[in-house]
């Protein structure tokens, strides 16, 4: 997603499209990406991490193949709804492993070290990206994406064990076992929320910056970079924050920094105030929080029996995806003409809302 987002641009003019068209091949990849939490939570337990990994790399390489031969819009929406179905194996199969693997504090420094190694890819995708787009089309950046997933196939066929581990198959299971435990559902909507405040910003970035500021691809790599240097930094910490103070408020005091955080942005946006330099700013400390406190909402999130984590990851993915998706897709209207504020107004309610359904801690 990272290294295809800024050929959005040179892609909506290539095929004669409009903004929201263009955001729509962002949207539907969520879209995908969210569909197919469900499907891969079930097949984990049963087939196991291995044989999802397999399956949900060989449509991703197709999928991706076929974005960029789509002689149109109508191809392209179906290849990308595809490819984030494929892609959707990974996020339910990495963090239930990790968690399963490793007891609760360990859980999060281990997820924290995951998400540190994740955050290269939004800092070298724009920029690689963005380099590509200086000698090819837009449509090499899906060529790209297959030949490195199919590189990587071997790698990750043999990191994914048969079995998730310590896996109790006399457990009872189900989603709905989940989706009544209002604990499960408050800090999973809770993240879900925060995440998509961090998502509508990157999925708008690039249309902000070329309507907004008149900036290209090169504004929106640089501000990739300074956006993963402060989550990266931060993430860092997460464990031995929890470790130190508890995940619960650890999670409860990222919340409120990044309410307050988004707030004042809007007010700056609302009385014109803001530059570049304040965008990256903003963007870098809005980062810097949530590496904080994701690894943490992750591994508080995922505390239920293993049998379950599978579908207690997928359930999670799917409130991240698709409140991501709909919230990018709701500010693509305004991207146009009132880009800045439009895009920290939607952080902004994103992250209260997430704040309020923490405030009191779910026990």
């Amino acid at each position: 997603m990272d290294l295809y987002l800024p050929a959005v641009p040179a892609m909506q003019h290539g095929l004669g499209l409009t903004v929201p068209q263009g955001q729509a091949t962002i949207a539907i990849f969520l879209a995908g990406l969210a569909a197919s939490q469900l499907l891969w939570g079930e097949a984990l337990p049963r087939i196991g991490p291995r044989a999802c990994v397999k399956w949900g790399l060989v449509l991703l390489v197709l999928a991706s193949l076929g974005c960029a031969v789509a002689p149109g819009i109508d191809v392209l929406l179906l290849m990308r709804l595809v490819q984030g179905m494929a892609a959707g194996a990974a996020t339910v199969v990495a963090p239930a492993v990790i968690r399963a693997t490793l007891p609760a504090r360990d859980g999060v420094r281990g997820l924290a070290a995951i998400a540190m190694i994740e955050a290269i890819i939004p800092a070298a995708g724009p920029v690689l990206g963005t380099v590509m787009l200086m000698a090819v089309d837009w449509r090499w950046t899906f060529v790209v994406v297959g030949v490195m997933a199919l590189a990587a196939m071997p790698m990750a066929m043999r990191a994914a064990p048969g079995v998730l581990p310590n896996l109790d198959t006399t457990v009872r299971t189900g989603y709905g076992a989940l989706l009544r435990s209002g604990r499960f559902v408050r800090l999973a909507m809770a993240h879900a929320l925060c995440f998509a405040a961090l998502l509508t910003f990157v999925a708008s970035a690039p249309q902000m910056l070329h309507h907004g500021f008149e900036l290209e691809g090169e504004a929106f790599a640089l501000s990739q970079v300074f956006g993963v240097t402060g989550f990266a930094g931060m993430a860092a910490l997460s464990g031995r924050a929890s470790a130190r103070w508890g995940s619960d408020r650890v999670i409860q005091g990222s919340a409120w920094a990044h309410a307050a955080w988004c707030a004042g942005f809007v007010l700056l946006a609302a009385a014109g105030w803001v530059n570049y330099p304040v965008l990256v700013v903003f963007w870098t400390g809005f980062c810097g929080i949530f590496g904080l406190r994701s690894p943490a909402a992750f591994s508080d999130t995922l505390s239920v029996p293993v049998a379950q984590m599978g579908r207690a990851a997928a359930l999670l993915m799917l409130a991240l995806l698709v409140v991501s998706a709909l919230s990018a897709q709701a500010v693509a209207p305004f991207l146009a003409q009132w880009s800045v504020l439009a895009v920290g107004t939607a952080m902004a309610l994103l992250s209260t809302i997430s704040l309020l359904l923490v405030r009191r801690y779910p026990r």
